[in-house]
């Protein structure tokens, strides 16, 4: 990360990096996607994200699709290779550490029209959350659980999709719970605009949610949760199918958590 990059993280708890995904990766994640769609599960009944906020109601729920790193290639690789992409490891070695660690297995985030939007939610005050945090110190930043979102679609002003409370992850009180339902104090909330190709990279401490989804076409995004090499905030549990189909960088990633002394391994790039 270059000093204007690092100075607008701290500011505002997150930043979009463009052009990650070539445009073969972008079409080979839609088509395998599609060929898994029938694996979408949408969240609906009791599985509602928008907490009955009449801001983020929907004609449906979220989708979600697991399983991606773990599927043969090709439709399996450009999620893989998502782990240790050239354009976004610099900025997790500087975000988390060198070492860092996949904490959660690859989420795919689907919305279709009329997706309900998610009630947001975050890390920051009241408190510290020792898994969820952002703190400055020593001339550096350090950060807890981190999100490298991966869009595979654009999302354009008024679609919908994440939004986030820019400058939240260093906040001391609570959000108010209308501003966390979307039902006052809006001007606060970001919609975050991106081309299909860029990753928006977040701290889990700013307070973030999703938007009803408004936009003709789908809306898809592969979500990757990565912590310091030296924190876990779900169980280590990587199936020997899964590992079997990684290249040895991108196993690097999947180490369980313990000290960068004990010769962790680290991404070269």
């Amino acid at each position: 990360m270059n000093e204007d990059e690092k100075y607008f993280f701290d500011l505002n708890g997150y930043i979009v990096v463009p052009n990650v995904l070539s445009a073969e990766d972008i079409a080979l994640a839609n088509e395998a996607i599609d060929r898994h769609a029938d694996q979408i599960h949408e969240r609906i009944g009791e599985l509602s994200l928008s907490a009955g906020s009449k801001a983020l109601e929907g004609v449906t729920g979220r989708g979600d699709l697991g399983g991606a790193l773990s599927w043969p290639d090709p439709h399996g690789r450009p999620f893989r290779d998502m782990l240790v992409n050239p354009k976004v490891v610099p900025f997790l070695h500087e975000i988390l550490g060198t070492g860092f660690r996949l904490d959660h297995n690859l989420g795919i985030i689907t919305m279709r029209k009329g997706a309900e939007g998610h009630l947001l939610h975050g890390s920051s005050g009241p408190g510290f959350d020792r898994h969820q945090y952002y703190i400055f110190k020593d001339g550096k930043m350090h950060n807890g659980l981190t999100v490298a979102a991966y869009q595979l679609t654009d999302v354009r002003e008024g679609d919908g999709g994440l939004c986030l409370i820019p400058g939240s992850h260093k906040g001391n009180y609570p959000c108010p719970m209308p501003l966390r339902r979307g039902e006052a104090y809006r001007e606060f909330i970001k919609p975050i605009t991106c081309n299909a190709g860029d990753c928006i990279i977040f701290t889990e401490a700013t307070t973030h949610g999703t938007l009803p989804w408004t936009a003709d076409h789908d809306r898809r995004t592969a979500l990757f949760r990565f912590s310091p090499g030296n924190l876990a905030y779900v169980p280590h549990n990587w199936s020997e199918d899964m590992l079997a189909l990684m290249t040895d960088e991108q196993r690097k990633v999947l180490e369980p958590p313990y000290h960068a002394r004990l010769e962790r391994p680290v991404l070269e790039v």
